[in-house]
């Protein structure tokens, strides 16, 4: 019996797209339609489908969600969501083209926001917040 298998079927596997601006990073406000994190601000995120890279989940996500064109850029980190159903791995993303824009019911609004910004939302998970200024110090270093 393969464990290793068991476990990856367990934790669902999903990308989180990085999408910034100079210092402004997009969230959008998830909508009561989704079960998870159900109106929450969050990156645009989602579940990779079955023989889709992480790579090209990042894209299709980010276009279906907000109908932008982004590109995977770099692997930041993965870490288990807040309700520990899925495995996140978040990576920075470089705009390819269009304006960001409600695009689907599984967001309701979206705000290009600068982290002091994102502390001030309600609801937010405080890993996104963390990742995002990990990236900030790294950036200026």
């Amino acid at each position: 019996m393969g464990t290793s298998k068991q476990v990856h079927e367990k934790h669902r596997q999903a990308v989180v797209a990085i999408i910034r601006k100079g210092d402004r990073f997009l969230l959008i406000k998830r909508s009561d339609y989704i079960e998870t994190a159900k109106g929450y601000w969050t990156p645009v995120s989602g579940g990779i489908e079955d023989g889709e890279t992480q790579e090209e989940t990042i894209a299709r996500e980010v276009m279906e969600e907000v109908g932008m064109e982004v590109e995977a850029i770099s692997f930041v980190c993965a870490i288990p969501s807040n309700d520990g159903n899925s495995f996140l791995h978040y990576w920075t993303t470089k705009i390819i083209g269009e304006e960001a824009r409600v695009a689907s019911h599984e967001a309701t609004d979206l705000r290009w926001v600068t982290i002091q910004e994102m502390k001030q939302l309600n609801p937010v998970f405080e890993e996104d917040i963390q990742i995002f200024e990990n990236l900030e110090t790294e950036r200026s270093e």
